[in-house]
């Protein structure tokens, strides 16, 4: 079975912005410090993980979720200029390396990322680790589908497969979506139901499995609190869970072993790292 790597790239690359100092400089003086990070973590895991494909997936353009709920990820205020900067430089590095890049206009990563690792299931054969501070990502955790999910540390992660999942959050996989319908996310401004917690939501999901499940037997919730909670958040509860839903259908969005094979010419890949002053990341090119 061949190990396929996934990168969500704007999840990695804001881990890298943010965890290193921005003194980290080119040879014009320009901060590269996301993208030596990035780079960084990307040859720790692939050095630790051995996979034999890899690709990275990129955020593009405002997501359609914004046309289900206008106040979509609100509290954002969008892709960090010197962020985005910063990937522009990244990007031609990971070109150089014939890493396939996937995005969608429309789209988010994590939408994309859920296509890939489906099509990468139903083909047979491969492995898929998924390299991602994204929690929703958690909802596409199979058999052959794990999350890698970064801890404090910049280059460590943390393994999460159906069992971990269960352990820490107490709910399966399939379930995820319906988790966050109940408790919502105030990252990305999902309302979720007022009156309903972590803990609550989870009680439920185990009780009744999904939230279409819950709310067809209403009456047989318990507590009277968290029964006029639901009937009063019924209609955020469903909206939340469009939101919340991954999308595993992605057009124009295929997966190819072939071009996901790990291999490149390194002078064209030194040839980036001397512009962007990376001379120790030439010792771990992999």
């Amino acid at each position: 079975m061949q190990r396929l790597l996934l990168v969500d790239g704007h999840s990695i690359a804001f881990r890298a912005f943010f965890a290193l100092p921005p003194t980290l400089t080119d040879n014009d003086d320009q901060p590269v410090h996301a993208v030596y990070g990035f780079l960084s973590i990307l040859f720790t895991q692939i050095a630790a993980l051995k996979p034999a494909l890899v690709a990275v997936v990129w955020d593009e353009g405002r997501p359609f979720r914004e046309e289900i709920f206008a106040d979509y990820k609100a509290g954002r205020q969008g892709i960090d200029p010197d962020v985005a900067r910063q990937v522009a430089r990244l990007q031609p590095v990971l070109a150089a390396m014939q890493i396939p890049q996937f995005s969608k206009a429309g789209y988010e990563a994590d939408d994309i990322i859920a296509t890939l690792a489906a099509q990468a299931a139903a083909q047979g054969g491969v492995e898929t680790i998924v390299l991602s501070g994204d929690r929703d990502l958690f909802g596409i955790i199979g058999p052959t589908t794990t999350i890698l999910y970064p801890t404090r540390a910049m280059a460590e992660a943390e393994r999460y497969d159906a069992a971990r999942l269960h352990m820490r959050w107490g709910i399966a996989p399939h379930q995820v979506a319906d988790w966050k319908a109940l408790v919502g996310d105030s990252s990305d401004n999902i309302p979720g139901v007022p009156g309903i917690g972590e803990k609550s939501a989870t009680t439920l999901l185990q009780q009744f499995t999904t939230v279409e499940a819950l709310y067809d037997a209403l009456d047989e919730v318990e507590s009277t609190r968290m029964r006029n909670a639901l009937k009063r958040g019924h209609e955020s509860a469903l909206l939340s869970l469009r939101l919340a839903t991954l999308i595993r259908d992605v057009p124009d969005i295929a997966f190819d072993r072939d071009d996901c094979h790990l291999a490149y010419d390194r002078a064209p890949v030194e040839a980036h790292f001397d512009a962007l002053g990376f001379n120790s990341l030439r010792e771990r090119l992999p």
